[in-house]
């Protein structure tokens, strides 16, 4: 049964939100909130020391590597135990470190360019990376980004209803059922030493989930795989874990993936591996120099020791020193996982999309559970900036949403026509114009009543720069 049993009713009570993730939808979720000058407290919390998500870049010398093979998130990725369930402990509890791996490093490395230009990877009021566009910072290299996130977080610092919460992993959600309505008790383990974690509670009347989804990472079951990987530990692993093309130098390299983390290290290797194969679904992808371009790999076999790749071609690549599988990423919320058990209903199919939210963003059940950079491709943070202005009007109790009857046909409709497949989420050039028109009419207000944000423009001419710009990406990765 949905939370709002018609949807369309206002959220006047909400006073109080925790934002989940300080990267770039947290740091646009937070501006919006913020200006809505509803709120008597916002709480954005980072699990990592650091703002910025996934462009920090680790220390190399600390990276865990893991590559788990047809794993989904509910197996790679599970919650932890919860002290404070079926207990009476109040306040805060010291519980040692736990041994379970967390996925908390970034899938950045140091020569990470962007791929979208600049005035359409930043937010509208903000848009260059260091005060003026200009063509030498089209593209820039992921600490400019990081360093462009934490400065936007940071300008609402000081502001007396927002505070920031470091190495504050959100642990576990739950609903908590009032006369007048209801909210979340949010359970936080805050690192506090090498040794142990404190863990608290506190209690919010909203959730804007900002994690992203470059966390968990996806290596398809591929026959062969799993005995390949058993046999020769260290051969597969996937491009979260790529941090220099040095690690490679004279060695056989398989890349497997299309999209742009494929590509970009297919590119870096050239020079350093003694021989570069690109795995490509998607004939059509761009053909870089100097790489030999293979198809979809059909199996792995062992033969006399050593492992040969099999493609669809039924060409081979006996012995290679490497795999790397640029094959995405798992949508995940381990925090998430028992308050959606308790409601019956699916978190994710298979970590490949999250079935229950309209517009990729409000929890259908329950809409003051939202989330904020769900969309993948295209211009992510123009797409973030829409997410989050809607959200904000909604929470401070501005707009209604459609019903629970019309938001099931929109996400059955969307189902039907993109079934359970990553194209679910995919917000590309092709529909990133309706899909922002679809939000700004969600999101509509005379302007007499507007408090915070506006919804910035998306013109044909933002659309044709972004276009344009992704050629000379492709130039750029075929240059050597």
């Amino acid at each position: 049964m949905p939370i709002f049993e018609k949807g369309n009713e206002k959220p006047a009570h909400v006073k109080s939100v925790a934002i989940i993730g300080g990267g770039a939808s947290g740091a646009i979720a937070l501006d919006s909130l913020k200006k809505e000058d509803h709120f008597d407290s916002i709480v954005l919390f980072e699990r990592r020391d650091i703002l910025g998500g996934v462009w920090c870049l680790d220390n190399p010398g600390t990276l865990t590597e893991v590559a788990h093979v047809g794993r989904t998130p509910e197996q790679a990725d599970p919650p932890l135990e919860n002290p404070f369930r079926n207990s009476e402990a109040k306040g805060t509890i010291l519980v040692p470190k736990t041994n379970q791996y967390r996925y908390l490093e970034t899938p950045s490395y140091p020569n990470l360019k962007t791929n979208i230009t600049e005035s359409l990877m930043t937010f509208s009021d903000s848009n260059s990376w260091t005060g003026e566009p200009s063509d030498e910072t089209e593209f820039v290299d992921g600490p400019v980004v990081r360093d462009y996130i934490e400065a936007y977080i940071l300008r609402n610092k000081s502001e007396k209803n927002v505070s920031i919460e470091y190495s504050s992993t959100i642990e576990d959600v739950e609903r908590i059922i009032t006369d007048n309505g209801h909210y979340y008790k949010l359970t936080i383990r805050k690192s506090s030493s090498d040794s142990h974690d404190i863990w608290y509670q506190r209690n919010f009347d909203a959730i804007v989930v900002a994690t992203g989804h470059y966390h968990v990472p996806f290596i398809p079951d591929v026959p062969g795989l799993r005995e390949a990987q058993e046999k020769f530990p260290g051969l597969v692993k996937h491009a979260k874990y790529f941090r220099t093309p040095e690690r490679y130098k004279d060695k056989v390299v398989v890349v497997v993936g299309t999209r742009a983390s494929g590509i970009d290290i297919s590119r870096l290797l050239v020079g350093k591996a003694s021989k570069v194969y690109h795995s490509r679904r998607n004939s059509q992808a761009p053909a870089l120099k100097n790489v030999v371009p293979k198809g979809v790999i059909k199996e792995f076999k062992i033969v006399e020791n050593q492992v040969v790749v099999v493609f669809d071609d039924n060409s081979e690549v006996v012995a290679p020193d490497h795999i790397i599988y640029g094959t995405g990423y798992q949508f995940s919320y381990p925090f998430l996982n028992r308050l959606f058990a308790a409601d019956n209903q699916v978190l994710t199919h298979d970590g490949v999309l999250v079935p229950g939210l309209y517009q990729h963003t409000f929890l259908i059940n329950d809409p003051l559970i939202t989330f904020v950079g769900i969309p993948i491709d295209g211009v992510s943070f123009r797409v973030f900036e829409y997410q989050a202005i809607l959200v904000a009007r909604f929470l401070a109790g501005r707009i209604t949403l459609p019903n629970v009857s019309e938001q099931e046909l929109w996400r059955n409709d969307r189902f039907s026509k993109k079934g359970p497949s990553r194209s679910y989420h995919t917000i590309g050039a092709d529909d990133a114009s309706d899909y922002m028109l679809e939000l700004t009419r969600l999101g509509y207000l005379d302007k007499s009543l507007v408090v915070g944000r506006q919804f910035p423009e998306f013109s044909k001419e933002d659309l044709d720069k972004y276009l344009s710009a992704q050629s000379r990406v492709f130039a750029l990765w075929n240059i050597f």
